[in-house]
């Protein structure tokens, strides 16, 4: 899970109580600091023990205790008896291994006590499940033949310490210091003597998939400092700033990691369907505002009452965007996809262990995917409610340009998409003059092209595998995404021409390559001209960047280096629907609504929900004028 009940600290930590503080602990209570221990109080403080008590520098026992009498060695073995210790870097949490603890000149049946240990850098680890729980203790167990081995057990994939990952913009890749990871060991237990096993520089140091660039950045803390942390970053403070969402991402982490061990993939694609689903769900919820209703009893009469409380949108995108980044990172961890992983070949081995590249050809492709599909209502869309009313297709997008710790003059992490929160607040809306249905598209190439290398790609994706299917069903389409501060716009060109800027995965595509191999280099809108009658909607008609105040045409084979919202993934999704839409259906209104910025990325501006509320009006008046200019 994301949280720990565990608390580590190199620094300060202050806890205040209005009443008592009680500790209770069957075993033992270490309290170690590098720094002093300061005790405070307006009252007495009493310290008491059965069998009394120490004050004194401790001495963390592994640094201790590490020679035993009878004690040989301590050793980890996978499921294919391979030997774990002397650093392996390559076995995988959630993996199933065991311990064997070696004794010389012991007697058959002497009893030994074996305890799990690990050890970190990272002073947020969540180790919590390790000491309370019995599968990682071995108490009072037999030795014989001078040995003792524990039944198979997993470490849990939570306990990975992603927070001392790095991204080598080089590379193209993200990595992990041997010296960073996480290391396991022992505590052993007998004849009255104890022992921690095996030595420093010995010891297991499991690894797990690595976070890709997109899915990284959440970990960077919240004071800006430019470190990691496991608990107080953007990606944790986005999920809990809704309760439901945190309930969602972390009963979700324990179902996949902690409650059920020997999950098979057909069991987390039943999971991923319910889960992402009900994601998708709330998300809509909470940026649509609801009634919610309280039974009451009154204690005398006994009669029953019924609390209506109206709850207010929560204007916010970037609570699903988090979410859903959280949750795709717990399934690449689940062991089950490694060893389907490991029967494809080299280069995709290698993509996913080296690279973060999740392989078409892989049974955890198929889920993330699931996954998407319902997180991003890609294949929830319906129409059957409409009645006589106008159908409508909305899509928004994803958040992006987000790291403002490599660019922090540039991107913005606490960055919204408007264009996220439209999509979100109007689904299913039926007040607009038409049945609305929506779905969010990510930022990133790989899903528009299909191509996942980094610099390369030419082909079809997502708009044609989602979106071309209701070509013929629906009476308008109309794309959203984020553009400049104080423009609301239909732009009126869209290019097949890309330019070279780089998306949420890092990705870049070749400056001036066509996003899809087609002779036809412009699209123009057929969105009606209805939209203007909104207030603060104009058409857009510029192209190249070049103002065009005589709304000049381009010739039928000129290129456009930019169609009228530019050349990143807005003027592509407009791009591709009109391409469709020209084939298919040509008289479908189609095209692209470029909404305002409302935050400023060069100050780390936060989203402010009455500029969004505001923007948000516009917007939905500007698609209600635009409903009433269909055919």
């Amino acid at each position: 899970m994301r949280k720990t009940t565990k608390i580590i600290t190199g620094g300060s930590c202050t806890i205040r109580v209005k009443g008592n503080i009680t500790t209770k602990t069957g075993g033992k209570t270490v309290i170690w600091a590098k720094g002093g221990i300061e005790i405070n109080s307006s009252g007495s403080i009493t310290y008491s023990a059965a069998e009394g008590h120490f004050y004194g520098d401790y001495v963390p026992p592994e640094e201790l205790y590490t020679t035993h009498p009878t004690v040989l060695r301590v050793e980890f073995f996978d499921e294919t008896n391979k030997l774990l210790n002397q650093n392996t870097k390559d076995f995988y949490y959630g993996k199933k291994l065991k311990l064997k603890v070696t004794t010389r000149d012991a007697k058959d049946g002497t009893l030994i006590f074996v305890k799990l240990q690990a050890k970190s850098k990272s002073k947020n680890q969540p180790f919590d499940l390790m000491s309370p729980n019995r599968k990682y203790n071995w108490w009072a167990k037999e030795v014989v033949d001078n040995k003792f081995e524990t039944p198979f057990f997993e470490l849990n994939p939570n306990w990975y310490s992603d927070d001392f990952e790095y991204y080598d913009y080089n590379d193209h890749n993200t990595k992990i210091k041997e010296e960073d990871l996480n290391e396991f060991y022992a505590e052993v237990r007998f004849d009255s003597k104890t022992v921690y096993f095996p030595l420093a520089g010995e010891r297991l140091k499991p690894i797990a998939y690595k976070r890709n660039y997109e899915e990284l950045i959440g970990l960077f803390k919240t004071d800006n400092s430019g470190e990691k942390d496991l608990i107080e970053n953007y990606e944790n403070r986005f999920i809990d700033s809704v309760k439901y969402f945190k309930n969602i991402v972390d009963d979700f982490s324990e179902f996949i990691h902690e409650d059920n061990c020997d999950l098979t993939i057909d069991q987390i694609d039943a999971e991923v369907l319910k889960t992402a689903r009900q994601l998708w769900e709330e998300a809509v919820w909470q940026n649509r505002g609801y009634d919610l209703k309280t039974e009451t009893k009154d204690k005398e009469t006994g009669q029953e009452n019924t609390v209506i409380t109206s709850v207010k949108a929560i204007l916010d995108d970037r609570p699903l965007y988090w979410a859903r980044i959280s949750m795709e990172v717990i399934l690449k961890r689940h062991p089950a996809f490694y060893d389907d992983i490991k029967t494809l070949d080299q280069k995709d081995q290698e993509d996913f262990f080296v690279k973060s590249i999740v392989p078409k050809k892989s049974r955890l492709w198929k889920t993330i995917q699931l996954f998407e599909e319902q997180s991003r209502n890609y294949t929830n869309i319906d129409f059957s409610k409409a009645g006589y009313k106008k159908k409508v297709l909305i899509t928004g997008f994803d958040p992006f340009f987000l790291n403002s710790i490599k660019y922090p003059n540039r991107y913005n992490i606490l960055q919204s998409n408007p264009s996220g929160v439209v999509a979100l607040a109007l689904a299913n809306n039926d007040k607009s003059g038409a049945y609305i249905q929506t779905m969010i598209m990510p930022t990133r190439y790989s899903d528009f092209d299909g191509s996942q290398d980094y610099d390369n790609g030419q082909g079809e994706g997502i708009v044609e595998k989602y979106i071309k299917p209701f070509v013929d069903q629906v009476d308008m389409i109309i794309t959203v995404s984020q553009y400049l501060p104080n423009e609301n716009v239909i732009d009126v060109f869209g290019t097949s021409r890309r330019g070279g800027l780089n998306d949420n995965m890092n990705f870049i595509r070749k400056s001036g390559s066509q996003a899809i191999s087609t002779k036809i280099e412009w699209i123009q809108t057929t969105l009606p001209k209805t939209f203007i009658n909104a207030p603060f909607v104009k058409f857009n008609w510029k192209y190249d960047d070049l103002p065009n105040p005589n709304n000049v045409v381009p010739q039928k084979d000129q290129i456009l280096n930019e169609g009228s919202g530019g050349d990143y993934l807005s003027n592509e999704i407009f791009y591709r629907v009109g391409k469709i839409r020209s084939e298919l259906r040509p008289s479908l209104a189609t095209g692209h609504f470029h909404i305002e910025k409302i935050q400023d990325g060069r100050i780390n501006e936060d989203l402010n929900p009455l500029k969004i509320s505001n923007l948000l009006s516009i917007i939905r008046k500007g698609i209600e004028e635009g409903v009433k200019g269909i055919i």
